[in-house]
């Protein structure tokens, strides 16, 4: 089973992380589309998991557009987490074996404790930011206006503008500090079994030595995700595995080896 082949636990409260090249997160991007086409379908499940579940997200909350927004933007936040199988399949092809569906889900058992205080922070997290849009939101409309107006107030509103503003500059804080804490920490949490701790200082660490790969692998995960918005969400199909995949290789190349 997949569970039985991930190292024993590390007691090291230091890991060691590299520095990269600005081409590193290209490279990832390759090594992901390359993993994709090696696990065709079970990646493609979990893709058509994320997408339906964010459709079901717009129409849970069609009736108001600030609310979709700040939903959809929560549910991408928690993308390390919902990737972990997809970490797994590309453990998998590393370590030569099968890819296989099953195995990737069973995974989270290998470091239950530790990935679940590493939800919990998530969810701390994003209940700031579903509490910070809803204060804003606030500030600027009525519920009556977010109602009968839907999507077209943010174009047409007094303070439409000011709200977007807002609205982004927050979002992107909070964006900017889960993608910091957990760029590679799932993927240690699985595959070197450390305490949360350790993962997210290692996290923190790797992106303070990084700044500028770090950078432009963030700006290329939310390309990429808007193209999957293209699609009506569908393009998150293939755009979310192959994001998931390439932050496999992205751990394996800036944390070191032990």
């Amino acid at each position: 089973m997949a569970s039985s082949e991930i190292k024993q636990p590390n007691t090291r409260t230091t890991i060691s992380v590299n520095k990269v090249s600005m081409r590193a997160p290209i490279g990832w991007l390759a090594k992901g589309l390359n993993d994709l086409t090696k696990a065709k379908i079970p990646s493609l499940v979990y893709g058509l998991v994320f997408a339906l579940v964010g459709l079901g997200l717009i129409f849970l909350a069609a009736n108001n557009p600030i609310w979709s927004a700040a939903l959809i933007s929560a549910f991408l936040l928690m993308g390390p987490f919902l990737a972990i199988g997809l970490y797994d399949l590309s453990r998998q092809i590393e370590e030569g074996e099968k890819p296989c569906l099953l195995d990737s889900i069973k995974i989270i058992q290998s470091n239950l404790i530790n990935i679940g205080l590493f939800v919990v922070v998530l969810g701390f997290l994003l209940m700031v930011w579903l509490r910070i849009a809803a204060l804003v939101a606030g500030i600027y409309f009525d519920n009556v206006e977010l109602i009968t107006k839907g999507w077209g107030i943010l174009f047409s509103g007094d303070h439409s503008i000011e709200f977007i503003l807002f609205f982004i500059a927050f979002g992107f804080l909070i964006a900017q500090l889960v993608f910091s804490i957990s760029v590679v920490s799932i993927p240690m949490l699985l595959h070197r079994k450390v305490d949360v701790v350790t993962a997210i200082t290692t996290s923190l660490r790797v992106v303070m030595k990084n700044p500028l790969p770090m950078f432009l692998w963030a700006f290329l995960i939310v390309v990429m995700i808007h193209i999957g918005f293209l699609f009506f969400f569908f393009g998150l199909t293939v755009m979310l595995p192959i994001i998931g995949h390439a932050s496999w290789h992205a751990y394996r190349e800036l944390v070191a080896e032990q």
